[in-house]
């Protein structure tokens, strides 16, 4: 009877271990976390906007948009391609995205770089990546990101692009610290499954 009783505990837990580790020991880690921005705003079953059916039937309504500054008339287009697109969410995801590119370019982290640049982009990056780690480069990091703001959009036929210009601090192993004043194109494609921008072209301010 013991010999049982233990023959059970230990089909228990290692049916617990089997549960926590994995069903396939090969199995691949879940994958990065992006930033996600420009996402549709929650919809709202009452106001007044663009209207569309859930896989329910509901008729839900994303509210409608106006916008004004700089870029406002691609803003305005993105916005009727892109339901529910926003400047203010898409705003805080590019400054999340501006300080991963920034400290996986810094660190040399290729992988973290292919998952929000583009091919051109990255080849780019990856060429002064490897002068950098030739020469012993020290990492670069973010220290103050102290202002991201659109200052150019447009919808080039389902290419949507926005242009933002960052101002930061930045640290690269030196006793000081040195201002880098940049402007990124983030782009996607509206009716792209993946919610995500690519960084597409980086160039002074």
């Amino acid at each position: 009877m013991e010999i049982v009783f233990f023959a059970v505990v230990a089909a228990l837990v290692l049916g617990r271990l089997y549960q926590v580790l994995g069903q396939n020991r090969g199995a691949e880690p879940p994958p990065m976390r992006q930033p996600r921005f420009g996402m549709p705003e929650t919809p709202s079953e009452k106001a007044d906007g663009d209207q569309t059916a859930d896989d329910g039937g509901k008729v839900l309504t994303f509210p409608v948009r106006e916008y004004d500054g700089p870029g406002a008339a691609g803003l305005k287009a993105i916005g009727a391609a892109q339901r529910g697109f926003n400047t203010e969410t898409f705003l805080e995801g590019a400054k999340s995205a501006y300080e991963m590119i920034v400290t996986a370019y810094g660190a040399g982290d290729e992988e973290t770089l292919k998952n929000l640049v583009d091919a051109d982009v990255f080849e780019a990056y990856k060429t002064s990546m490897d002068e950098r780690r030739t020469a012993g480069a020290a990492k670069i990091e973010v220290i103050r990101l102290s202002e991201a703001k659109i200052v150019e959009a447009e919808l080039d036929g389902k290419i949507a692009r926005i242009d933002v210009a960052f101002s930061s601090d930045l640290a690269d192993g030196g006793d000081g610290l040195r201002a880098a004043d940049e402007v990124w194109t983030f782009e996607r494609g509206v009716d792209a499954r993946d919610p995500n921008w690519l960084l597409s072209a980086v160039r002074t301010a």
